[in-house]
């Protein structure tokens, strides 16, 4: 990403919510299209990034264009202008809205050129706000290789202690003279422990399961606290997208009612099981 760059006041954007930047005009077939920001350091840029082509050839009916940092080192550059020197900015994304919604994106190239579609005619270009996300830099679990496994160890520690106290519990109130019977029988304790103490045990099983799926299907705190900004897309769930989608910078609450329609639906076979259960256990 690029966390610090912006686009100069001359340039052909302006400043849109939530850390994106929108393009002043919208887009149209036929006319190049001008992304440039300054902001990042040379050192900064991509290892790979080339002198940006400020000519792309445009291909049939779609819309090239060409993103690039607007700097020239030593001076001498004019701003909208594309200078020798000046670097494309790869791996940019760009996204091309219409009525609020996305539908057409593209990433510049190394040297910062960029293609859409003919759907993109008559969009607004949009830089969305991941592009200039400050990279995590703390501990490496909480990067973005290991954030999910941090996140599943820390939901192991929180919910062990509620399924160890049920499943003790129930071992306590298993009737010692049936184990003592299977073993007497010749019953070894693999087969004690999968014929007589898994069977008495499964209303609590089904107890700690159901309780446990309801709780994975809609984790949300741990995810939004432990995961930082920049790791959040890796570890993403249905319940943070809910927020994400409802009450997030770029919010859109058709997405955000679907989601919430589709855990409703993901949950009810869980809630139907354990009806069932409790009424066949009522009727013993």
């Amino acid at each position: 990403g690029f966390p610090k760059a912006r686009p100069l006041p001359v340039h052909p954007l302006e400043k849109g919510d939530g850390g994106a930047y929108l393009s002043k005009e919208p887009v149209r077939a036929g006319q190049p299209l001008r992304v440039p920001l300054i902001g990042v350091a040379p050192a900064k840029m991509p290892g790979d990034a080339q002198p940006a082509d400020g000519a792309p050839a445009a291909s049939g009916d779609r819309i090239s264009g060409t993103a690039w940092l607007d700097f020239t080192r030593g001076g001498g550059g004019k701003p909208n202008v594309v200078d020798p020197k000046e670097l494309g900015l790869k791996g940019l994304k760009i996204e091309a809205v219409k009525d609020g919604k996305v539908v057409a994106t593209a990433t510049a190239g190394a040297d910062g050129v960029f293609t859409l579609p003919a759907s993109a005619d008559g969009a607004q270009l949009r830089l969305p706000a991941d592009n200039f996300r400050e990279p995590y830099n703390g501990v490496d679990w909480l990067g973005p290789s290991l954030v999910t496994p941090g996140i599943i160890g820390s939901y192991v520690w929180m919910w062990a202690g509620f399924a160890m106290v049920l499943i003790a519990a129930g071992l306590a109130g298993l009737p010692r003279e049936l184990l003592e019977a299977a073993r007497v029988d010749g019953a070894n304790e693999w087969q004690v422990f999968r014929r007589i103490t898994v069977p008495m045990l499964a209303p609590v099983l089904a107890v700690v399961l159901v309780t446990l799926m309801i709780n994975v299907l809609k984790v949300f705190d741990l995810v939004f606290i432990i995961a930082p900004g920049s790791s959040q897309d890796d570890a993403n769930v249905l319940a943070l997208q809910l927020y994400r989608s409802s009450f997030g910078t770029d919010a859109d609450l058709g997405i955000g009612s679907a989601i919430a329609v589709l855990l409703l639906l993901l949950v009810i076979p869980v809630m139907l099981f354990n009806i069932r259960r409790i009424r066949k256990e009522g009727r013993r």
